[in-house]
C-alpha cells in the first residue's frame, strides 16, 4: 500500500463517523490537558526557586550549625576574593511587653529571635514599616517584629519589648525579610535585633539552643564552577565535624523543593488518572467506530488488502486522533498558566509564571498518544479476526480471541499502565503502587458488577403474585 493511498483512505474512512471521532479527542484532550497543566506548574515553580535561589539563602553560600562557626572557615571566608560574609544567630525565647494594663503583669509571648550581623542582608530586601535603613532602626537598644508580636502584646511602634536581660524600642513592624525559611511551622513571631543588642540580652548562655548562620556573598554574578570552588575552600576548612552543614544557592531550601516534588507527583499521578479515565472513553469510542467499519473492513480484505494492513490503517488514525486531542489539551492545559495568577498569586508572583512550556507540551503529548494507543488497542486487534466473508454475508462475525491473545492484551494493558506511571511519577515504587492500587480498584468494581448482576438474576426468578 503506498503512502499517498494510505492516507486517501484514512481520509475517506472517517467519514460518517465524525462524532464519535470528536469524542475520542475530546476524551483525550481533558485528561492531557491535566497532565500539561501539572507539568507546566511545576516547571513555573522550579523556574521561580532557581530565580530566588540565593534570596531563599539569602547568600551564595551558607555553614549553619548548632556551634559558632570555626575561626578556620570565618577565616576562609574572609579570604575568598572580594566575598562579604555576615553571622546570623537564631533561636527561640521570651519576649514581654515592659508594662502591662493596670493592675495585671505584663503579658509575654514565645518569639523566633534573629540577631543580624553588619552587612544584613546580602541579597534580597527588607521590608518594614516604616521604612527607614536597617542600621537606623536597630543599633544597640532598637527592634523590629512581625506584626502578630504588636497584635497579640498590645504594641505599638515605639513601646519598649523586653528580651532576655535588656530592653528595646520597638522601632518598626517586619514586613518581609528576604532569607526566611518556607515553612507551614513557627513557633512565634519573629524579632530582630543587631549583634550589639544581641549580646546585651546575655542570652548566649551553656544550654542555649541557637543556630548559627554565616552567610557569604561571592562577588559579581559567580559561576557555578567559581561557587563550587568557593564551597570546596569552606569544605576544607570545615573539616569532618558532623555538627556543621554547608549550603549552596543551588541548594536553597531543600524542604520547600522536596515539599514542591511531593506535591508535582501527586498532582501528576492525579492528572494521569484522569487520563486513564479519558482512555476508557478512548477505548470505547474505538470499539463503537470499528463496530460500524466491519463491512468495510470486509471489503477491503476482498479487495486484496492484508489483516496486518487494515490493521496499520485503522492504527494510523487512532494515531492522527491521539495527537490532535493531545495538541488540543495540551495547548489548554498552557492556557491554564494564564488563571494561575489569580490562584496562586501569594506563592507565585504574577511575572513568573511563563505561558510557553514546551517541555510540559511534548510530554502531555507524549503521554496522549500512547494512552491512545494503549486503550486503543485491545479493539484494533478484532480488525485482524474480521472474516471478508462478511462482505457477502452480515451474520459472519470477527472471530472470538483465544485466551492467550487476551492475556497478551490484557498484560500490554497493564504494562502500558505502569510505564505511564513511571513516566509521570519517576519514582518505582510510587509508580508500583500507584499501579496495584489501580489494578485493585478495578477488581474490586468488576467484583461488584458481578455481584449486582447476580442478585439482578435471581430477583428476576422470584415469585411475583398476581395482581
Amino acid at each position: 500500500m503506498s503512502p499517498r493511498l494510505y492516507l486517501r483512505w484514512l481520509v475517506r474512512d472517517s467519514r460518517g463517523a465524525r462524532g464519535r471521532l470528536v469524542f475520542f479527542v475530546l476524551c483525550l484532550a481533558v485528561g492531557v490537558a491535566a497532565v500539561v497543566a501539572v507539568a507546566a506548574l511545576a516547571d513555573n515553580l522550579e523556574q521561580g526557586l532557581r530565580r530566588e535561589a540565593k534570596q531563599l539563602l539569602g547568600a551564595d553560600l551558607a555553614v549553619s550549625g548548632r556551634r559558632p562557626p570555626p575561626a578556620s572557615v570565618v577565616a576562609a571566608a574572609l579570604t575568598l576574593p572580594g566575598a562579604q560574609s555576615t553571622l546570623i544567630r537564631e533561636l527561640d525565647t521570651m519576649a514581654a511587653a515592659t508594662q502591662g494594663r493596670a493592675g495585671r503583669v505584663p503579658p509575654s509571648l514565645l518569639v523566633e529571635l534573629k540577631a543580624v550581623g553588619a552587612g544584613y542582608p546580602l541579597y534580597g530586601k527588607l521590608v518594614t514599616r516604616p521604612k527607614a535603613p536597617l542600621t537606623r532602626l536597630l543599633g544597640a537598644d532598637g527592634a523590629i517584629a512581625a506584626p502578630e508580636l504588636f497584635e497579640r502584646l498590645h504594641l505599638r511602634v515605639g513601646d519598649r519589648l523586653r528580651v532576655g536581660e535588656s530592653t528595646f524600642t520597638l522601632r518598626a513592624k517586619l514586613e518581609s525579610e528576604p532569607d526566611r525559611a518556607v515553612t507551614p511551622f513557627t513557633f512565634g513571631p519573629r524579632v530582630l535585633l543587631a549583634e550589639e543588642g544581641f549580646q546585651r540580652t546575655r542570652l548566649a548562655a551553656f544550654g542555649s539552643r541557637i543556630n548559627y548562620r554565616l552567610l557569604v556573598q561571592l562577588p559579581g554574578n559567580a559561576t557555578r564552577g567559581q561557587l563550587e570552588a568557593a564551597a570546596q575552600r569552606l569544605r576544607d576548612a570545615l573539616g569532618t565535624a558532623p555538627w556543621w552543614r554547608l549550603e549552596t544557592w543551588s541548594q536553597a531550601q531543600p524542604e520547600l523543593r522536596q515539599g514542591l516534588r511531593r506535591v508535582e507527583r501527586y498532582l501528576g499521578l492525579v492528572a494521569l488518572l484522569s487520563l486513564l479515565v479519558g482512555g476508557v472513553g478512548v477505548a470505547q469510542s474505538v470499539r463503537a467506530f470499528l463496530a460500524s467499519r466491519l463491512d468495510a473492513v470486509a471489503v477491503l480484505k476482498c479487495l486484496g488488502v492484508r489483516p496486518r494492513e487494515a490493521f496499520a490503517l485503522y492504527l494510523g488514525q487512532c494515531l492522527l486522533l491521539g495527537l490532535a486531542g493531545g495538541l488540543l489539551g495540551g495547548l489548554v492545559g498552557l492556557a491554564v498558566q494564564r488563571g494561575l495568577p489569580a490562584l496562586l498569586g501569594d506563592v507565585l508572583p504574577a511575572h513568573e509564571i511563563h505561558f510557553w512550556q514546551p517541555w510540559a507540551l511534548l510530554r502531555g503529548l507524549g503521554l496522549g498518544l500512547a494512552a491512545s494507543l494503549l486503550f486503543a488497542l485491545a479493539p484494533l486487534v478484532a480488525v485482524l479476526r474480521v472474516p471478508p466473508l462478511r462482505a457477502l454475508r452480515r451474520s459472519a462475525e470477527p472471530l472470538p480471541a483465544s485466551p492467550l491473545a487476551r492475556a497478551g492484551t490484557g498484560l500490554a494493558l497493564l504494562a502500558g499502565t505502569f510505564g505511564l506511571a513511571l513516566a509521570q511519577a519517576e519514582d518505582l515504587a510510587l509508580a508500583l503502587r500507584f499501579t496495584g492500587a489501580l489494578v485493585l480498584s478495578v477488581a474490586l468494581l468488576a467484583a461488584a458488577g458481578w455481584g449486582l448482576r447476580r442478585a439482578a438474576a435471581r430477583l428476576a426468578r422470584l415469585p411475583r403474585p398476581l395482581l
